[in-house]
């Protein structure tokens, strides 16, 4: 019994240190890979349109930004994935929220190569 509760508080702690260098430590290349409680950011950054979509229509919060500034735009501009862009502007994404280090999806867009994003986003306000 003694051996089971040490396990359950040991992987509570980490699961909290993980959560904590995340915040500080994760660079913009691994956001779309961050677990959490964020569906509509997980959904983006894997590219599932369609989960995407029905969250959307769920009515989840398109500018939720995982308590760290990083929104599903981000992830999804930071990945190229143009139509889950599309799809997250005509919710009224914010474009130009800016994570704790300055970025923005328009910065990740473009950092990555991503053409076609980078100019939906302009299209949408991104400065």
């Amino acid at each position: 019994m003694r051996g089971e509760i040490e396990v359950v508080w040991l992987q509570k702690y980490l699961h909290i240190l993980a959560m904590l260098l995340a915040l500080c430590c994760v660079p913009a290349s691994t956001w779309a890979h961050s677990g959490g409680d964020h569906p509509l950011i997980n959904a983006a950054g894997r590219g599932d349109l369609s989960q995407v979509k029905a969250l959307l229509a769920a009515k989840a919060n398109v500018n939720d930004d995982a308590g760290r500034g990083i929104t599903a735009l981000m992830v999804a501009s930071q990945n190229g994935h143009r139509e889950i862009v599309q799809a997250l502007l005509t919710a009224k994404a914010n474009v130009n929220i800016k994570t704790r280090r300055g970025e923005t999806a328009l910065m990740v867009a473009s950092q990555n190569g991503h053409e076609e994003v980078v100019q939906l986003l302009k299209k949408a306000g991104a400065r």
